[in-house]
């Protein structure tokens, strides 16, 4: 297996760990030292995340979503570098749905994923691009469903 193929395998094998919003799976794709940032800033997530602050944004995420699945639209491959057009699916956990003020659960993004491989195979820089609209509509889906379970949580004591 090349290179470049062995590289693509791993850069769709981290969008299928979304899938199940598999963290370790998705961090053993990873170099120790690897940064994550998305972008654009203007969305205010922490640049370059450590492998640490991936997983726990990542697990955060399993609090309200069942899966997240990543499918990979167009894939781009030059030297150690592999680019990724991806659009995605937000699948939230029924509990956490409310059925108030007519609000459409269904999310769909798009991304491009910027993979940068070390010497061993290894991711060790992520840049993702996120479609910045549709990502401020499903941050306040999770939101809204964290309020839910929270809620429901409450009313449960």
């Amino acid at each position: 297996m090349s290179s470049t193929s062995s590289q693509r395998a791993a850069a769709l094998a981290f969008l299928d760990s979304f899938d199940k919003l598999d963290g370790d799976a998705n961090i053993a794709l990873r170099a120790p030292n690897c940064r994550h940032t998305m972008a654009p800033t203007s969305l205010g997530f922490s640049p370059n995340m450590t492998n640490e602050q991936w997983a726990a944004h990542l697990n955060s995420t399993k609090q309200v979503l069942t899966s997240f699945p990543v499918m990979a639209k167009e894939i781009f491959e030059s030297g150690n570098q592999v680019t990724v057009w991806a659009t995605s699916e937000a699948v939230f956990r029924e509990d956490a749905k409310d059925d108030e003020d007519g609000v459409d659960w269904t999310y769909h993004g798009e991304y491009m994923f910027v993979f940068l491989f070390d010497g061993d195979g290894k991711i060790e820089r992520i840049v993702e691009f996120l479609d910045s609209v549709k990502v401020v509509q499903v941050g306040a889906l999770i939101e809204r469903a964290k309020r839910n379970l929270e809620t429901r949580k409450e009313g449960a004591s």
